[in-house]
């Protein structure tokens, strides 16, 4: 019992280091960290310490250097703290400057019956979600064979070696390295309490979708509701707490990358936000494959509506898009210079050829899963009539930059299975085994899309009406 406690104790302090790095850069880079909300500030603080802590972890790797806990935590921690420290001293920020700065959301009202409702459907979820990722052992081809067999690798060796990996070994590795971490924090490798990580990582979305949508006019409720309503909704998202896949991961960071670079584009972003998407842009490209085009969709949508909505200050909002710009380069070329430096081959699996019959075939694929419940429920068909409601307003408002990143990433997903190389009997065991991750990545951004659907639903009746 002692062991267990003991041992319960190292995984929290060593998230808890996570946080507090992540926290520490968000100081430094937001001029007044007040103007967010504490859950704000921890569902944001996670994914930048967590990408910080990874790429410090590349670069001692790149030096040479073994891993330990000591070599990890404390350089990182000791150069945040400095900063934080001359920060203080210079009365100052290092945040960026965007073009304006939004008041902190209203104090909250007491909690009413829909929103414990709500919660008490979220703790629901999460209770099985950890149970099931803490009692079971990894499973799932993805998180034995690429990020759990990395992981381990990493940790047994001390550094990144990829001399023994042969599958897939080009991917980037925040995620195995962020095990690895655990593993060390824990003393040992040990799967299950590893995973933990996952419902973790599921609740800070969840809480940054809650905030994004406050942040747009939403009441508590309401927001509270689109987010029960997207958790709930299908199959995948559930699974995903408790299988060691770097999709969730991915779709989180998506999640706050165009989530803040919304605020943005409505001036409900407080002062230094797009140096904290920056961060996020940084973590897409580190995350995953799947990454780095995610990421350039983000800020093609960006770039296409303001070139179609012209706002007064067009110049100084393009050149603002540089801060993600330069934080996507943070997250994609040092591991692309590890991986040259160590004569790692770079695979093109994804870019052969274009198959039309596969083109074809591709969108007769995604047109059934966005209406097949078992992967989403109906947050698709749900997608459909939020954009009903909208209106006008989605070509004429901001709104147009997350209809564009849906739609994009849908297009993106068709033409990416009209180039894979397969042969015509494996193409739909392909499309089985990757659509619904995919799908994921963009889903929370269509849960935020179906949040501004709501506000338009104000004359309500009912209940729920009265939100």
């Amino acid at each position: 019992m002692i062991d267990l406690v003991l041992t319960l104790s190292r995984l929290l302090l060593g998230l808890a280091a996570v946080f507090l790095l992540g926290y520490g850069w968000f100081a430094l880079l937001v001029p007044r960290p007040a103007a967010f909300l504490r859950l704000e500030k921890l569902a944001l603080s996670f994914g930048i310490g967590a990408t910080v802590l990874t790429l410090w972890m590349l670069i001692l790797s790149w030096l040479g250097l073994k891993l330990s806990l000591p070599v990890m935590l404390v350089p990182p921690l000791a150069v945040t703290g400095a900063g934080l420290l001359m920060k203080k001293i210079g009365g100052g920020g290092l945040g960026s400057q965007t073009p304006a700065s939004a008041p902190k959301p209203s104090p909250p009202t007491p909690y009413g019956l829909w929103d414990w409702v709500f919660l008490g459907l979220l703790a629901v979820l999460f209770l099985y979600a950890s149970l099931r990722a803490m009692v079971y052992p990894m499973w799932a081809w993805d998180a034995i064979a690429t990020w759990g067999c990395k992981a381990k690798v990493f940790y047994q060796s001390l550094g990144l070696d990829l001399t023994c990996i042969d599958a897939h070994n080009y991917y980037p590795n925040l995620l195995p390295l962020l095990l690895s971490y655990l593993y060390f924090c824990l003393g040992r490798v040990n799967d299950h309490l590893a995973q933990g990580l996952f419902p973790l990582w599921g609740t800070l979305l969840l809480a940054l979708l809650q905030a994004f949508l406050k942040r747009c006019g939403l009441s508590r409720t309401r927001a509270l509701g689109v987010t029960t309503f997207f958790a709930l909704n299908g199959t995948v998202f559930p699974v995903h707490l408790y299988i060691a896949y770097a999709d969730l991961p991915l779709a989180y960071f998506a999640l706050a990358a165009v989530g803040l670079l919304y605020l943005w584009f409505t001036d409900r972003a407080p002062r230094g936000s797009l140096a904290l998407a920056a961060c996020f842009f940084a973590g897409l490209a580190w995350c995953k494959y799947e990454g780095p085009p995610l990421a350039g969709t983000v800020l093609l949508a960006a770039v296409l509506s303001l070139a179609w909505l012209r706002p007064p200050d067009l110049k100084a909002r393009f050149l603002g898009l540089g801060i993600p710009l330069l934080g996507l380069a943070a997250g994609y070329l040092p591991w692309r210079i590890f991986a040259a430096l160590e004569h790692l081959q770079i695979g093109a699996d994804h870019i052969q050829n274009l198959y039309p019959q596969q083109f074809l075939q591709g969108s007769v694929y995604l047109l059934m899963a966005l209406a097949n419940p078992f992967y989403f429920g109906v947050l698709w068909p749900a997608l459909i009539l939020a954009l009903v409601f909208c209106g006008r307003s989605l070509w004429l408002s901001p709104r147009l930059f997350l209809a564009l990143f849906v739609g994009g990433n849908l297009l993106a997903i068709v033409v990416a299975y009209g180039v894979a190389p397969t042969s015509l009997a494996e193409f739909p065991g392909y499309v089985r085994a990757t659509l619904d991750r995919l799908l994921l990545h963009i889903t929370p951004v269509a849960a935020l899309l179906i949040g501004e659907g709501v506000k338009e639903l104000r004359g309500g009746q009912g209940a729920l009406g009265k939100m």
